[in-house]
């Protein structure tokens, strides 16, 4: 009855109440289970990127940096001249060679994968990774394998590697082609992605490449962005003209250049994506060795006892 409802106002408040409750507990349950979904997502999307990075610093155990010290005492008795005598003393590296030179153990970095062929370090940047050589049966293998062996989607970071059209002949190719992946946590080849800018290349021209035997040191001369789904790369050149015809070309194409080499024996490219202009954007950058040692040498200048030298 009207007067009943008079005489009881809670019994109008409650359904309004019990209303006010009910859309407050889904809000919370939503609220929740959208939390839920979104940490599970950045969960699943970062998970291989920090396990990955994990995994690269352990590998840096096994490339270690020459102690400055040993270095800075062994460079200085070859320049008082006590290799005077030593007529098996190899050529006197340069300071650039000495100060970025590493000890790496190559036969644990082989235990661990077979396919293992060099290390890269470029100064002024996170690059710092094994490289490996894409087999010729699985060329892309390595765009999600970490160097330990562990695949991951949608966020692996793989490894560094050579092409596998490359094989035959490793680092030492006429024109070895290098990839890595963009990352937004600036691993792998990231650096790279913007190397089509003259300021962002010579932040970070030179690199330092390492095999069993030979230490390389590359300079970055021009970065030029492309679309993957037209641009064609050469892995090879029959002739040195062959060579410097490409490199004209490509040296035309490009938006930053350094400088024009007068001549060059080996074109170093490396690639990584980039999304600025198309879909499948690639950055290239070009390098050339200015300088190389064989590991001997390396070893024999930058360790505190001399290796020997047959």
């Amino acid at each position: 009855a009207p007067g009943n409802r008079r005489a009881h106002p809670a019994w109008i408040r409650e359904p309004m109440h019990s209303a006010t409750h009910r859309a407050l507990r889904f809000l919370i349950a939503a609220c929740t289970g959208c939390a839920v979904m979104v940490s599970g997502f950045f969960g699943w999307y970062l998970q291989p990127l920090i396990s990955a990075d994990i995994e690269y610093e352990r590998l840096r155990a096994f490339c270690k940096p020459m102690d400055p010290n040993a270095i800075d005492n062994r460079s200085n008795s070859r320049e008082n001249g006590h290799d005077a005598e030593d007529a098996g003393a190899p050529p006197r590296l340069s300071s650039e060679l000495l100060e970025n030179s590493r000890h790496i153990d190559w036969d644990a970095l082989s235990t661990i994968n077979k396919d293992v062929i060099g290390w890269i370090y470029v100064p002024n940047t996170p690059i710092d990774y094994p490289i490996v050589q894409a087999p010729e049966n699985d060329s892309e293998k390595y765009l999600r394998t970490t160097f330990e062996g562990s695949v991951a989607y949608p966020n692996n970071q793989g490894t560094i590697y050579l092409d596998s059209d490359n094989a035959d002949d490793g680092l030492f190719s006429s024109a070895p082609v290098i990839y890595g992946h963009y990352q937004l946590n600036g691993s792998m080849l990231s650096s790279f992605s913007k190397n089509d800018s003259v300021d962002e290349l010579s932040r970070h021209d030179q690199v330092f490449l390492y095999t069993p035997t030979t230490m390389f040191h590359v300079e970055l001369f021009a970065g030029n962005i492309v679309d993957a789904s037209t641009e064609k790369i050469k892995t090879s050149f029959t002739s040195r003209q062959a060579l410097a015809s490409w490199i004209k070309e490509k040296l035309d194409e490009s938006e930053a250049v350094l400088y024009r080499p007068s001549s060059i024996d080996q074109l170093f490219t490396f690639v990584t994506c980039s999304y600025s202009r198309w879909k499948d954007q690639r950055t290239l950058t070009y390098g050339m060795v200015i300088e190389s040692a064989s590991a001997e040498a390396v070893e024999y200048y930058s360790a505190d006892e001399p290796a020997s030298v047959d």
